[in-house]
């Protein structure tokens, strides 16, 4: 609760919300601050993806090249992901199996306006670039 809502006052925010019945959607400065972000990023990644498609390309073939090294263990790649989700802020899901599409999945649903918007703003940078 902010300050404006604990003296009464609604803020133009939270009239907006009411006047278009979006209040059930749990929508806050902060969460639309980050739609916004993913939005750019999304257009951004789009536009650089179209603009630079050669040099993704080589950018893949390396990754894919470093991934066939490491299966023949040649060399060694490690990840932590306790340090990722804490650098990212990546909320942790539980799951029982050990799928990985299913905690793609499970991660999607929990942050679906994130995704959504990051894919609208990954298709307008196509478009565009």
């Amino acid at each position: 609760m902010t300050g404006n809502e604990a003296a009464g006052k609604a803020t133009w925010f939270d009239t907006l919300l009411q006047k278009l019945r979006l209040d059930k959607l749990n929508l806050s400065t902060n969460r639309l601050v980050e739609i916004g972000i993913a939005l750019g990023a999304g257009f951004l990644v789009g536009f650089l993806l179209k603009r630079c498609a050669s040099y993704v390309f080589v950018a893949i073939l390396t990754l894919v090249g470093l991934f066939i090294l490491h299966q023949f263990e040649i060399i060694t790649i490690t990840i932590n992901p306790g340090k990722m989700q804490e650098l990212f802020g990546i909320q942790q899901t539980v799951t029982l199996d050990t799928n990985l599409f299913m905690v793609y999945w499970e991660w999607i649903k929990l942050n679906m306006a994130l995704v959504l918007s990051f894919s609208i703003g990954l298709l307008i940078g196509l478009k565009i670039g």
